[in-house]
């Protein structure tokens, strides 16, 4: 049993920063738990208070029911596994997953066994007599890896594992890392700043900033409907388009275009609430003049093509008013902003169009795909269809 429990878990540094805000927390036992975030929001702050190596200022820890608040990382049994491989040079690979049991004083025919099926779980058994100068990156890891699952932990902590690895190979170690935790079964709580990771790799996601946690949720939670702005503009690639938008007489219009609204869908909104900021998906866009209602439709003048094979972005400006409170916002969240009075829109279309720059094409939006966010607190406030 590996649960584990963050109640009002704070951090405040020496000279007063303060690295993690009053935090509530639960990861389930067995449980695939990514924490996400820009540098500094306290995503590597909060995995060490967990483990140990950083002790909260006030709150509580609890790993299987009980309280580890004020335990040693040794007293834990945890395994963490860092950016930097942290493997043994003058060792084998052998040896270097020994040694955590060797310290433990585990018998030699136990520490033989647990590497022996350590090394068959990842594919390491030809390698067992090698030395780290001999091994390519995506094999250090593992061996990293390896080191921690011989203590047969109540849960992995990884700390950034895959950013020392080329674009390739962290494709590749996601898939094995994902297989490995299913496999095993153990509790696994992964940190990192890449949200294709955090998407591909996660059952349930955390998302960090300065301190606090924006939205917890599965990956298809987080990126259908996020909770306020940061979330949207954070999660998902490319980011979710952001616009400044009114609603006037049950209309809804944006920068390029308007649409009615149903009777009862301004009521569902906060009172009064008038001027908003929208949000869509590239993937919303849709190559097609419709005449459908509740869609939006619009020429647009491609500045930008990007053909990926698969896909098909492009880019187009729109006129919108990129001061006021968007602006504000977008800054103080670190999102992409518009200049001189316009915003760069991307939309992802089949690869099959053909689209040139400089081209107008139609494009149309479904009302239903875009989201509402109030302009002054960034919350969705999407009105929920049931």
């Amino acid at each position: 049993m590996a649960e584990i429990v963050l109640e009002q878990v704070n951090k405040r540094f020496a000279d007063g920063t303060e690295g993690l805000r009053p935090t509530d927390l639960t990861i389930r036992d067995g449980e695939l738990f990514i924490l996400v975030g820009p540098s500094g929001c306290g995503k590597s702050t909060l995995l060490k208070i967990i483990v140990g190596l950083e002790r909260p200022t006030s709150g509580e820890v609890r790993v299987g029911g009980e309280s580890v608040t004020e335990r040693d990382p040794k007293d834990r049994n945890m395994a963490m596994v860092f950016q930097s491989y942290a493997i043994y040079p003058h060792m084998t690979v052998r040896e270097n997953m020994a040694f955590p049991l060797k310290l433990a004083g585990v018998n030699n025919t136990e520490i033989a066994a647990r590497v022996e099926e350590a090394a068959t779980i990842l594919e390491l058994g030809e390698l067992l007599e090698r030395k780290p100068a001999a091994l390519s990156g995506g094999q250090r890891q593992r061996v990293a890896m390896g080191r921690a699952i011989v203590r047969q932990p109540a849960a992995f902590l990884l700390d950034e594992p895959l950013s020392n690895l080329d674009a390739k190979l962290r494709v590749q170690m996601r898939t094995e890392l994902a297989r490995l935790q299913r496999r095993l079964g153990t509790t696994m709580v992964y940190v990192t700043h890449d949200q294709t990771e955090a998407m591909t790799l996660g059952h349930r996601i955390a998302v960090l900033r300065k301190g606090e946690i924006q939205q917890t949720g599965t990956p298809r939670e987080l990126y259908g409907r996020p909770a306020n702005l940061f979330v949207a503009g954070f999660v998902g690639s490319p980011a979710m388009n952001l616009l400044p938008a009114k609603i006037e007489e049950n209309r809804l219009i944006l920068p390029m275009s308007e649409v009615a609204l149903p009777e009862d869908f301004s009521y569902s909104l906060p009172r009064g609430k008038r001027e908003v900021i929208a949000g869509i998906r590239p993937e919303n866009f849709c190559h097609a003049n419709r005449s459908d209602a509740g869609v939006f439709k619009f020429q647009a003048r491609l500045e930008v093509v990007e053909w990926l094979g698969a896909d098909l972005f492009v880019h187009f400006d729109v006129r919108a008013n990129t001061g006021g409170r968007l602006g504000a916002l977008q800054r103080e969240l670190e999102l992409d902003a518009g200049h001189d009075g316009r915003l760069r829109v991307v939309a992802r279309l089949g690869a099959d169009i053909r689209a040139q720059e400089g081209e107008t094409i139609d494009l149309s939006v479904e009302r239903g795909d875009v989201h509402l966010f109030d302009s002054e607190t960034g919350e969705n406030i999407t009105p929920v269809v049931s």
